[in-house]
């Protein structure tokens, strides 16, 4: 009993640690934004810009309102609905980059893909998600602790899960292909690149970064998940200011997304416990 408590003490100072350290992280990128200012451009976003994005955040809010009357009733998510339900993202994605077009704005200097070249970019992504993990995992365990209760996952985390266990190496497949490939790519534009882009020309980083985190974790529909994606997005958004490039919160986005399925996965082969 003795060696146990010790034990979980242990790893709850370690845990403490690397949270600590993690933090320390993005506070020190927090106080180079301050002291240089943010990089992410608000140049040409103008009134048609903010009333697209009333619209889309009007219908991502009434996705969440349904789910949230529904929850707990909602029906499995199916593995044969999964990339379908990531090219409404595409579509949306595609729409918005060509109404931009329309509207006579440049998009490589936009989000920033000149910005930093392909290589420095991912080292970023892979540095800064490194300090965004514990964080954002933390905050679930906040979450769930607060709750006091089993929460539901993710519907698509539970169908990974599941199909994990059955060793279906094909739903495995289109649930990492979506997950990271399509979804990083198609939410970052959208949350980080044109939402928070948008939002800030008009309330500074500071009201544009906490509704769009707010709109980030909820539209995934998990209130399981709710702290640790707001964390998330967090982290995202001052990935994004500090460098400038759209493409290192979309490499964070994805790694986190592929860490979070490997170790679901990792889970998912022990054995059961009776």
């Amino acid at each position: 009993m003795a060696v146990s408590e010790s034990t979980a003490v242990a790893a709850s100072l370690g845990g403490s640690v690397i949270v600590l350290l993690a933090l320390s992280v993005y506070v020190r990128q927090v106080r180079h934004i301050l002291s240089e200012g943010g990089k992410v451009r608000t140049e040409g976003l103008d009134l048609p810009e903010l009333c697209m994005t009333f619209v889309f955040a009007g219908f991502f809010g009434t996705i969440v309102i349904a789910a949230l009357r529904h929850q707990g009733h909602e029906p499995e998510v199916n593995i044969d609905k999964v990339l379908p339900n990531s090219l409404i993202f595409i579509i949306f994605g595609l729409g918005i980059a060509m109404f931009l077009r329309y509207r006579g704005l440049r998009l490589r200097e936009l989000f920033g893909l000149t910005q930093l070249p392909l290589f420095n970019s991912l080292a970023w992504a892979c540095g800064l998600v490194l300090a965004a993990l514990p964080l954002s995992w933390a905050a679930n365990a906040v979450t769930m602790l607060v709750a006091q209760e089993k929460l539901e996952a993710q519907p698509l985390v539970d169908l990974f899960n599941k199909v994990a266990r059955h060793h279906d190496a094909s739903s495995m497949g289109i649930i990492l292909a979506s997950a990271v490939l399509i979804q990083p790519a198609c939410e970052e534009f959208l949350f980080r690149g044109f939402f928070y882009a948008v939002w800030k020309r008009y309330l500074g980083p500071l009201g544009s970064g906490f509704l769009t985190c707010l709109l980030f974790a909820a539209f995934h529909t998990s209130i399981s998940a709710l702290g640790g994606l707001f964390v998330l997005a967090v982290c995202l958004n001052i990935a994004y200011e500090r460098t400038g490039s759209i493409l290192v919160p979309i490499g964070m986005h994805a790694l986190f997304n592929l860490t979070s399925l490997l170790v679901i996965y990792a889970q998912a082969q022990l054995p059961a416990t009776p």
